[in-house]
């Protein structure tokens, strides 16, 4: 209950917008707030509105108090005494890969994020999903604000609300004082199923002796990590910050300070964290070792004294997870069983199952707030097999020519997604412009590609709307997923001003870098010989934290088209950076090249399948016409 009084006095005193400070006008602002809490409770009840609760934002407004199984539990019982069963969704930062679990005993759902989305992306991307009312349990602002746009933008006349996670923290606990015992068993079955599996020894190859797991050699090697990477996410969100990288004199500080620690990360090896959360080409034997490493992890924080950081999220979310894997498999074929063969058509059930169906087939693409997400198939690349790689079809620098690249009525080769760097405009009167992309959104639209992207380039307006295509027009930088496993960075040609106010708010890693311009000194000489590549673009790159992408898709200079396999900073991971530029040397006046075609396979390789010497028929008539005069 102390907890409780904690909290009670801290909203009473954290209201930025009050002046007063007598006891009397605090006590009625709690009141207040108290009383909009419970109107928007009785309105999800009464409109039966869902409820979507961001996991690591309480926890951190608990101070990390909280452990992830606590607050499941305390979740379950908060959903029971309040009539929102099979309505709650709870959102968990990290995870090894993004996945969804339904717990029947809870009727709850648990989305992970996984290593390329955030917890955000997926509830602003999610939170108009279910077609109708929502409640989101959060502070943060920037995704109130998502939220927002999402539901405004849904075919469904919905609404959405929030409740900020003090006040859910203050509620969990006065009714876990109350009903403690009565769902203290959620899970309990999971403990005495890794107890017993310990006692018998499953499979004797494949046993661990739990006392020798976490040595304190391997202890201390992940703390190492853990503090060295902690150190490196508070660098870069101070880079991130525009009054620190105003002076030359912070700038370099803050570079030499980020350099400093890649080399220690480098120097220590720096990958226990992965190879601990990671399952791809893990032995069983591993995967016990991963089990128990984690699970004594979990432990440790329990009496450590130092504040809990990003790479401990990491691993308790990684060991939260597979702990919900274990108990949402056994309440399934527990619930399975007790149906006799009826469908639990629940509402978080069906959530679930959306996202595993989503995550687990590479098939078409379509655009939504917050990602790209491959559903049905339309005839294009993808056979609904999951192992069919990503296909991506990039053009760039059409001028006003984008004819040129589909000679006789043809269309680009077929792909998931149809990538136009920027530079589609023309360089005319305002009357000619206009009617120019009229005719790109046209062509576009002639395309099989059910999504398509188009960056800003230098050439073309700020503002631009295709009605016809539908395709996605990008002014500022934006950070988007695929199916939960592939991040993407647009880039669009902007000035390095705002490139760095944009992009302190994107990730701070990427798999696939899209930008307009090159980096600097790559794939970016003009015909006179300057390198017009983008400096702050590619030192942006070179200090990424979780290292630089594993592909550079860009265009802008004509004559650089290209492709080059470099490594950017001091990490030993190698970039594909691909010019893709269509148009001929200097000022444009027809198509040279056709369009890059590459394939992403779902382990991340990336193949370019067309790209390199392939000329367009108009190009080919010029060279043919040149040759015989």
């Amino acid at each position: 209950m102390q907890l409780v009084g904690f909290f009670v006095s801290l909203l009473a005193t954290s209201n930025p917008r009050s002046s007063s400070r007598t006891n009397g006008k605090q006590v009625k602002r709690e009141g207040d707030r108290l009383s909009l809490h419970n109107t928007r409770m009785k309105w999800a009840t009464d409109t039966d509105a869902v409820i979507l609760i961001d996991l690591e934002n309480v926890r951190g407004k608990s101070n990390f108090d909280l452990t992830h199984r606590e607050l499941l539990k305390r979740t379950t019982m908060w959903a029971k005494m309040n009539g929102v069963e099979d309505k709650v969704t709870m959102v968990v930062d990290h995870g090894s890969s993004h996945t969804a679990f339904y717990l029947p005993e809870g009727g709850l759902s648990m989305v992970f994020a996984g290593p390329r989305m955030k917890a955000d992306d997926v509830l602003a991307r999610d939170v108009a999903f279910f077609k109708r009312n929502a409640i989101v349990i959060t502070a943060d602002n920037e995704l109130m604000s998502r939220c927002r746009n999402a539901v405004a933008n849904a075919d469904a006349d919905i609404e959405v609300q929030f409740i900020q996670p003090i006040k859910f923290i203050s509620d969990l606990e006065i009714m876990n004082d109350k009903v403690e015992k009565e769902h203290a068993r959620l899970l309990e079955h999971e403990e005495e199923d890794n107890v017993n599996a310990a006692k018998e020894g499953i499979n004797e190859d494949a046993s661990i002796d739990a006392n020798d797991v976490l040595t304190a050699e391997l202890a201390i090697r992940i703390e190492e990590e853990i503090k060295i990477r902690g150190y490196m996410y508070e660098t870069e969100t101070q880079m991130r910050e525009k009054r620190n990288m105003n002076t030359p004199k912070k700038r370099r500080k803050l570079e030499k300070r980020a350099r400093m620690l890649c080399e220690r990360l480098a120097i220590k090896g720096g990958q226990k964290l992965d190879h601990l959360t990671t399952l791809d080409g893990v032995s069983e034997y591993d995967r016990k070792f991963q089990d128990e490493v984690l699970s004594q992890w979990e432990n440790l924080r329990k009496s450590a004294t130092r504040r809990e950081m990003t790479g401990d999220r990491i691993l308790l979310a990684e060991n939260f997870r597979r702990q919900v894997e274990r108990v949402s498999a056994e309440e399934a074929a527990r619930a399975e069983g007790e149906a006799e063969g009826n469908v639990d058509t629940s509402l978080t059930n069906l959530y679930v199952k959306y996202i595993q169906d989503m995550v687990g087939s590479n098939v078409a693409t379509s655009m939504g707030s917050g990602g790209i997400n491959r559903s049905g198939s339309d005839g294009n690349s993808s056979d609904g097999d999951k192992n069919t790689p990503l296909r991506l079809v990039v053009i760039s620098d059409t001028h006003g020519y984008e004819e040129g690249l589909t000679p006789g009525g043809s269309t680009l080769p077929k792909g998931d997604i149809l990538l136009h760097l920027g530079d589609f405009a023309i360089d005319s009167s305002i009357k000619k412009k206009k009617k120019a992309i009229e005719r790109f959104d046209a062509w576009l639209a002639r395309q099989p590609h059910r999504t398509k992207i188009v960056l800003r380039g230098n050439h073309d307006p700020f503002s631009v709307q295709f009605p016809l295509s539908g395709a996605n027009f990008f002014s500022r930088p934006k950070s988007i997923a695929i199916d939960g496993r592939l991040s993407m960075t647009l880039v669009p040609y902007t000035s390095a001003r705002n490139l760095s106010s944009s992009w302190r708010k994107l990730p701070m890693f990427c798999d696939v870098l899209i930008s307009h311009s090159p980096p600097k000194g790559i794939l970016d000489k003009c015909y006179n010989g300057a390198s017009a590549g983008c400096q702050s673009l590619r030192g942006k790159v070179e200090r990424m934290i979780a290292g630089p992408p594993y592909l550079w898709l860009c265009g802008h200079i004509h004559e650089a088209r290209g492709s080059e396999t470099v490594k950017f900073g001091l990490s030993p991971r190698e970039t594909l950076v691909v010019n893709t530029a269509n148009a001929d040397e200097g000022r444009a006046s027809r198509i040279d090249a056709g369009p890059v075609v590459i394939d992403i396979s779902a382990d991340g390789v990336v193949t370019m399948i067309e790209g390199e010497g392939i000329i367009s028929e108009e190009a080919k008539q010029v060279e043919s016409a040149a040759a015989a005069a």
